[in-house]
C-alpha cells in the first residue's frame, strides 16, 4: 500500500501574490490539491485570497516577505519548509508595474520595482 501523502501534491509558494495574476496562479496551486503559501510586502492584504481558497476546500497561508531582502526571502524559505512541509513549486511574481524609459531609472525606482 503506498504511502498517501508521496501521492499528494506539495507545497506551492507564490512570492508576490498580488491582486492578479499571483493571485490567480496560487488559487490554481491550490485547486491542484498544493498547500499555497503566499507572500507579498503587505500579508494583511492576502487575507482575501486565503479565505477564498479556504471556501474552495484548500490550503493557503499568507506571510510578508519584502523580496527585495535576501535575508527574508531565506527566512521565508525556512519558516515555510520548517511549518508547512518539502516545497515543490516557487513562483516568483514580484514586479512593481510601474512602467518608465530605462533611462529615466533611478536608484529609488529600480528598488521600488
Amino acid at each position: 500500500m503506498q504511502d498517501d501523502a508521496l501521492n499528494r501534491p506539495g507545497v506551492c509558494c507564490v512570492i508576490g501574490a498580488g491582486d492578479a495574476t499571483g493571485s490567480a496562479v496560487a488559487r490554481r496551486f491550490a485547486r491542484e490539491g498544493h498547500t499555497v503559501c503566499v507572500a507579498r510586502r503587505n500579508a494583511a492584504a492576502l487575507q482575501p485570497l486565503v479565505d477564498g481558497i479556504a471556501a474552495q476546500g484548500g490550503q493557503a497561508r499568507a506571510y510578508a516577505l519584502d523580496a527585495r531582502r535576501e535575508e527574508q526571502v531565506s527566512a521565508f524559505f525556512d519558516q515555510v519548509e520548517s511549518e508547512v512541509g518539502p516545497i515543490e513549486v516557487v513562483v516568483f511574481n514580484v514586479g512593481g508595474n510601474v512602467r518608465f524609459p530605462i533611462l529615466e531609472t533611478t536608484a529609488q525606482k529600480y528598488f521600488k520595482v
